[in-house]
């Protein structure tokens, strides 16, 4: 939904005239993309690129962010066909329009810099505080760095704006849903299956809602409605998957979420469940499997590095259950329980020495040690 209106702005140029600066410096593929966006001619465009030539090729997400802003084939195709590597993307626009701080975010985004994206937000929040989707897209920005208190201030400023913005209250349930707040994830999720009957992410956003109240029961009306709208959805599955967990119907949860993982395999949080349903059944390998699978999709998340450290310990795996928690450790030293893991680890192999130097000096000041 965010990506959708994130581009949406892209797809007009603005209405001005601009002219080619006469200088023979070779174009960058990224100006080409600007003077289109200014207003000149595909035929003034590939006059001027042909005459001066490219500097650089353009990456993948180069490519990408031309198609969203609905470049046009041959401006796509000259920037393709460049010849050296690209840098970093800078269009060095004029921006008149009100919406051209979207290029500065997708910029961000394309790159990979979460704390830019943010900085550009929070500016334009204070140069357009009328415009809903401007804290709108912010408080998604938001959600995506778990900051949920301001998130859900930004949203709430969104349904202030706009009352009956589906997606605002989408957002807000979103955000509530995070946060634990209950009566608000559900209003919330009420008032956008209100606003959107018809659309199956209304209905898994409810389901969502439902299963944080309990009600696990409303949760399957909803994500049975939500599959019968649009059977595509791998989050639909996930929340089935769920729902049975709870109700100890393990075959049709396992089914449930290996079907989320052929929908969307790269989302880390259904491996983890299926990996956590499988060790709570015993199955120990399939466990490490799904837990090494969510472990390759995000290896920044300690919970998912140390269950995994904890399944090769049930499993009696020793050597890797080492492995695990010092690199676990390593990435986060003042991980008490992973010390205490790695403990039982060393004495199962017989390492008791290893042992009293694990408990004989903080696991900071550890840290740093090894780091000389």
């Amino acid at each position: 939904m965010v990506t959708l209106f994130l581009f949406a702005a892209l797809a007009f140029p603005p209405q001005q005239s601009a002219t080619i600066p006469t200088a023979d410096l070779a174009v960058a593929p990224e100006k080409a993309l600007a003077w289109q966006l200014e207003g000149l001619t595909q035929e003034e465009i590939r006059e001027e690129v042909e005459r001066r030539g490219l500097t650089a090729c353009a990456e993948q997400p180069l490519l990408n962010a031309l198609s969203a802003a609905r470049a046009e084939a041959e401006t796509v195709r000259a920037v393709k066909h460049a010849k050296a590597s690209c840098r970093a993307w800078g269009l060095d626009l004029q921006l008149p329009r009100p919406t051209d701080y979207l290029y500065e975010v997708a910029n961000a985004i394309l790159r990979g810099d979460g704390d830019r994206a943010l900085e550009t937000m929070r500016a334009e929040v204070n140069r357009q505080p009328g415009d809903p989707d401007v804290h709108l897209l912010y408080a998604h920005l938001l959600s995506l760095s778990e900051d949920w208190i301001t998130a859900y201030a930004e949203a709430t400023e969104a349904v202030s704006l706009v009352p009956l913005s589906p997606y605002a209250h989408a957002q807000r349930s979103t955000i509530c849903y995070h946060s634990a707040l209950i009566e608000c994830a559900v209003r919330e999720a009420l008032i956008f299956a209100r606003l959107r009957p018809q659309d199956a992410v209304a209905h898994i956003i409810l389901g969502r809602a439902r299963e944080l109240q309990g009600h696990d029961e409303e949760a399957l009306e909803a994500y049975t409605e939500a599959k019968r709208l649009n059977a595509g959805y791998a989050e639909t599955s996930a929340g089935f998957g769920r729902v049975y967990a709870r109700a100890g119907e393990f075959d049709k949860a396992v089914a449930s979420f290996e079907e989320a993982v052929q929908r969307d395999g790269r989302n880390p949080e259904y491996y983890a469940e299926l990996a956590q349903l499988c060790q709570a059944e015993g199955d120990l390998a399939r466990a490490i499997d799904k837990w090494k699978q969510a472990k390759a999709l995000a290896p920044e998340r300690i919970e998912i590095s140390l269950a995994l450290g904890n399944a090769y310990l049930s499993a009696e795996h020793y050597p890797d259950a080492i492995r695990e928690y010092k690199e676990l450790l390593e990435n986060a030293p003042d991980l008490e329980i992973a010390r205490t893991q790695l403990a039982k680890a060393l004495r199962a192999e017989g390492h008791e020495v290893e042992v009293e130097q694990l408990y004989a000096e903080p696991l900071a000041q550890q840290h740093t040690d090894n780091s000389h």
